[in-house]
């Protein structure tokens, strides 16, 4: 492809909003991607990072027509692609899947959502008393300390209502430091961004390559996931081991 047509754009993303468009499949995961590999405590330390309004870096992802004919959803579902190729173009998750689907499932929560974690429940709730994320399996630890109104499901924070505030402060156990806490959780819902990298112009050997050089650093691929970036193609069916979830 002609190098004057590729083209490198920067734009922040509310954090609730991109949630929103990960679970409407406005980005997905193309197959040469290795799978979920971040435990509990990545998903944890990420949302606190989110909290203390620290950076958890960019999303980079591919917006092109191509369409790939097999891909997956972030969370580890294949999601075989049966649109017409002229309906719109597609965004593919080229770096930040481990970021992308750790937001995705801990919010809405659930089980059996990522691969090698089949039976854990990644529903994550807010102590509101300790200022700290917790997953389904300590709900009753943090009840034996903490009234059931300070532990907050994350899913239900952008919801909450305008006098919810006022409702704890008839709770037995209610501070200035809860009320902190609530204002600053409900602050990285409307104002934490996160910068997402859009590449346009780009053919699928130019992506795979890219994909190949940014993880070089960080958390590396495997040689197997090596191969598989670097020998992509573009084929209609699943070719991996890999199947759906059910």
């Amino acid at each position: 492809m002609d190098y004057r047509n590729r083209k490198i754009s920067i734009k922040n993303r509310n954090i609730y909003e991109f949630i929103r468009q990960l679970a409407a499949g406005d980005f997905l995961i193309p197959t040469f991607q290795r799978l979920f590999v971040w435990n509990p405590e990545n998903v944890i330390d990420l949302w606190d990072s989110i909290y203390k309004s620290y950076p958890i870096g960019s999303i980079l992802y591919w917006k092109t027509h191509t369409q790939l004919h097999v891909h997956r959803k972030p969370g580890g579902f294949y999601i075989p692609d049966e649109a017409p190729a002229d309906l719109k173009y597609k965004s593919y998750i080229l770096d930040g899947q481990q970021r992308a689907t750790s937001l995705l499932v801990s919010f809405y929560g659930g089980t059996g959502k990522v691969r090698e974690q089949y039976s854990f429940d990644f529903t994550l709730y807010f102590d509101l008393t300790k200022a700290v994320f917790f997953f389904q399996e300590d709900y009753y630890k943090h009840k034996w300390e903490a009234a059931s109104a300070f532990l907050v499901r994350l899913k239900e924070v952008p919801d909450l209502p305008d006098d919810f505030g006022r409702q704890l402060s008839k709770e037995a156990g209610f501070s200035e430091a809860v009320e902190k806490n609530l204002a600053q959780l409900r602050y990285l819902f409307t104002d934490y961004s996160i910068p997402l990298i859009c590449l346009e112009g780009y053919d699928i050997a130019g992506v795979c390559a890219i994909y190949e050089r940014i993880n070089q650093t960080g958390m590396r691929l495997k040689n197997m996931d090596m191969l598989i970036a670097r020998g992509f193609k573009n084929f209609a069916t699943v070719v991996e081991e890999d199947f759906p979830i059910t």
